[in-house]
């Protein structure tokens, strides 16, 4: 797969040819154009308007929009602004259709208005004359956005708040004071030397909704599926669509055991479709289901790659592989500890690792490579106590927009590496920095305007501050982030930048660092960029990722079709840890998060699921209880001895982890190292220099075995990549859930005690005597009268194939 490469010079542009620009970016046109995005189920708040931007909708490189009326929520499109204004019917929740046309092609938007739960707080404050605010993940976490009020005076404050459903972590705040709720008795670590109150939120209806399950089947003109119901079938609607159109409805048949969708009128062409089919109860939509289409029947192994059959591997350029020590030159600074420093991986040692087959033999197809550009040669201090050196080796720091780091090696040896990954199916994804530069950087140097200033009004400094001044902080005093809101010139510039690297060296798309702290509009420009002045023959759509710790619905603000196709599903993964690091952690959190996941980024997710990063504590070190998630993870990676891993058990609680990621709904993202269980505490100990081969203990050599026995599996069986989801049975320390798809079903147990256990499951009459088949061992299990009976060692997993 090779791109042509054509190096062309980085411009920006006047403020006022930008606002032309961003003005096209979303504008309405009499051209129309064939839609290529797919649009997908819009959800939108009861009782309230929600106006957003057409291009967040689909793409198109021009708009001449008609919208049909609907009786469910009215419509004000705005042709000069390409804006959308949904306002829902008083009283009205569920799924509703719109129908609109984009020049002559007819297309429908599917709208789901969210049925909402009250949840009342109270906090009895004994102090006078102060503020008292609720804050948690359902907010992002601000401190002063959701007032508290005692209106009777008698020292009870109290708030009401709508929430989805899902678990809540939340404290009060009293004046200066932040506290979990003395009066809830849950409560989880906060990582932070302190606790957070939880809340489990579900509403009552939740029960009423059908779900759609695959029923596998070799017969290529139908779809079957199941119908997890407790209403009666004739209050069940069923509909489908292929692409962005309603699909016949004379197509669809309901009975009491399964429905039938017959593929006679799909697109038989070549090229890829998409059908998705959902059921409703009384408007209430349930699980979406999609299904790949190529010549009018489903897609099975053989097909093109999507990117839902991704398994990304983030590694760290400088930590990874040593491929040329000619370029090797670490900083020289007195107090400037060897962890922080640079140790020698390159572009040459990662396509050395390529050429070898690590890759391919551990079963991964996507890179994501951290950030190449030149980075400053200097040690700089940090601003926090206790004020230690760090040089730029993670390459976050960078000083130049078009130089890749010398250390790493040079832009043909990147270009190299690019082409290198192609020739043996791997896919590319350059981590981009788009927040910030270093001081020393000419944008910076050059434009000052560009940028905001650390000082604020009231004398404190803007450095870190996260939430309060989100789009504005600096991560430190050297790091100027560039103010984009103000600067239309930054804007057109870095996107300009982004765009360069990706025309200039043919890589497959992006790991956005920092994404919650650059504005919307950044992301809407530099993605019209893409889809509209991208090679279109390059063989696959670019996909990016973005990475954002706050609540659900601000991660899934910047995932849509004008922005970006995914963020990491960073609080599923922030539950996982801690409930396998706490010996009572409840594997029911764990399902009611991935079931809130589903429902807020859609069934065919392509959100990236972690067990670790370069930004947390390895998951090793957690499991082995060499640190907590209540100790600083930093100071610990400074102390000696480093720690290490002494307990088998820990690698079979990693294991059970793997089997996890390569399971569940999303896309599985894997930190390098962890393959085969690899410790170490906060930045910079948990980037220690990869390690292959020789340098591997047995039981690493074990690890990685299984770790790549998993992924040959999810690799093998597309269920595990595109299929439904459906939970068979949660406890405490055990969880069985199934995937499938039109071609397999797959039923997957996980137990996290160190005890045997068994479980017996009632499951679906359309399982009724099934055999079950490890994939993993060599165990059996039959279906008899609804039911199977697993068994399963103490901190152990199993994929079953039924048969």
């Amino acid at each position: 797969m090779n791109f042509v490469v054509n190096r062309k010079p980085i411009l920006f542009l006047t403020a006022g040819l930008l606002l032309g620009l961003l003005l096209f970016s979303c504008s309405s046109t009499r051209q129309s154009y064939q839609t290529k995005d797919l649009i997908e189920f819009l959800t939108i708040d009861p009782g309230q308007s929600t106006t957003l931007p057409v291009c967040d909708i689909f793409f198109a490189k021009s708009y001449n929009l008609k919208f049909k009326s609907n009786n469910n929520i009215a419509l004000n499109y705005s042709s000069i602004a390409n804006e959308l204004k949904l306002t829902p019917a008083d009283g009205f929740t569920g799924l509703s259709y719109i129908h609109f046309r984009n020049g002559n092609e007819a297309m429908i938007l599917p709208v789901i208005v969210k049925s909402k739960t009250e949840v009342i707080f109270q906090c009895a404050v004994d102090e006078p004359d102060v503020n008292v605010f609720v804050m948690g993940n359902f907010n992002n976490w601000s401190r002063n956005s959701t007032p508290m009020t005692d209106d009777d005076g008698d020292g009870i404050f109290t708030q009401s708040v709508f929430l989805d459903d899902g678990i809540y972590e939340y404290q009060f705040v009293i004046g200066k004071r932040e506290i979990y709720d003395p009066e809830n008795p849950v409560k989880v670590d906060n990582g932070f030397g302190y606790f957070n109150s939880l809340r489990h939120v579900q509403s009552a209806n939740r029960d009423s909704i059908p779900k759609l399950y695959f029923l596998p089947n070799h017969d290529n003109t139908t779809i079957r599926l199941a119908v997890d119901r407790k209403s009666e079938i004739n209050d069940i609607t069923v509909t489908a669509l292929i692409d962005n159109e309603l699909y016949p409805q004379e197509n669809i048949q309901i009975d009491d055991h399964e429905i039938i969708v017959d593929l006679n009128q799909a697109n038989r062409n070549s090229e890829t479709s998409t059908m998705r089919i959902v059921s409703t109860y009384k408007n209430l939509p349930g699980n979406v289901l999609t299904v790949w289409l190529k010549n009018g029947q489903p897609v099975t192994n053989k097909v093109t790659f999507q990117w839902q059959d991704a398994i990304i591997y983030s590694l760290m350029i400088d930590r990874f592989a040593n491929g040329d020590q000619k370029n090797d030159r670490p900083i020289d600074h007195p107090e400037l500890n060897r962890r922080a420093n640079f140790q020698g991986g390159d572009f040459a040692g990662i396509t050395g690792k390529i050429e070898s087959g690590y890759f391919n033999d551990i079963g991964v197809n996507t890179l994501w490579i951290s950030p190449v550009n030149k980075t400053t040669d200097k040690a700089w201090q940090e601003w926090p106590e206790p004020y230690r050196y760090y040089s730029g080796y993670h390459g976050y720091w960078p000083v130049s927009p078009d130089e890749t780091e010398p250390r790493f090696g040079t832009m043909d040896e990147f270009i190299k590496l690019v082409e290198t990954a192609h020739r043996y199916d791997l896919k590319i994804l350059l981590d981009f920095v788009s927040n910030h530069v270093h001081i020393e950087h000419p944008y910076y140097q050059e434009h000052r305007d560009w940028f905001g200033t650390y000082d604020l009004p009231d004398g404190t400094q803007n450095i870190r501050r996260w939430d309060e001044y989100r789009l504005t902080t600096w991560f430190d005093t050297f790091l100027a982030s560039f103010d984009y809101e103000n600067s239309a010139n930054a804007v057109e510039a870095m996107t300009n930048n982004a765009f360069w690297w990706m025309n200039e060296t043919g890589i497959d798309g992006f790991r956005h660092d920092a994404t919650k702290h650059v504005p919307y509009s950044f992301w809407r420009s530099l993605t019209l960029k893409i889809k509209s002045e991208a090679d279109p023959n390059r063989p696959l759509a670019s996909y990016q990722i973005g990475e954002t710790f706050g609540g659900d619905d601000l991660i899934k603000s910047y995932v849509n079709n004008g922005m970006l196709e995914s963020q990491f599903n960073a609080n599923q993964y922030f539950i996982l840890r801690r409930l396998f690091t706490d010996p009572n952690g409840d594997l029911s959190e764990l399902k009611i998060a991935i079931d809130k996941a589903l429902e807020v980024y859609g069934y065919n997710n392509l959100m990236g699921n972690i067990i670790g990063s370069h930004d947390q504590i390895r998951i090793m070190g957690l499991l082995e209880g060499d640190i907590t998630l209540a100790e600083n993870g930093v100071e610990r990676a400074f102390r000696e001895p480093a720690i290490e891993v002494n307990e088998y058990s820990t690698y079979l609680k990693e294991q059970i982890l793997f089997c996890y990621l390569m399971t569940v709904p999303g896309v599985p993202i894997v930190f390098y190292g962890d393959e085969f269980g690899m410790t170490g505490a906060s930045d910079p100990d948990n980037r220690r220099m990869m390690r292959f081969d020789d340098d591997l203990s047995e039981f690493e050599t074990k690890q990685l075995e299984a770790f790549t026995q998993l992924t040959n599996l999810r690799n093998k069986y597309s269920c595990l990549r595109r299929g439904d989801y459906l939970n068979l049975y949660t406890d405490t320390n055990m969880m069985v859930y199934s995937r499938g798809d039109t071609q397999n079903r797959l039923i997957i147990l996980i137990n996290k005690s160190e005890n045997p256990n068994e479980v017996s499951i009632c499951l679906p009459a359309w399982l009724e005597g099934r055999t079950l088949e490890s994939l993993i061992g060599n165990k059996q299990y039959r279906i008899s009268d609804k039911k199977v009976t697993l068994r399963t060692p103490g901190l152990a997993y199993d994929v079953l194939l039924v048969r």
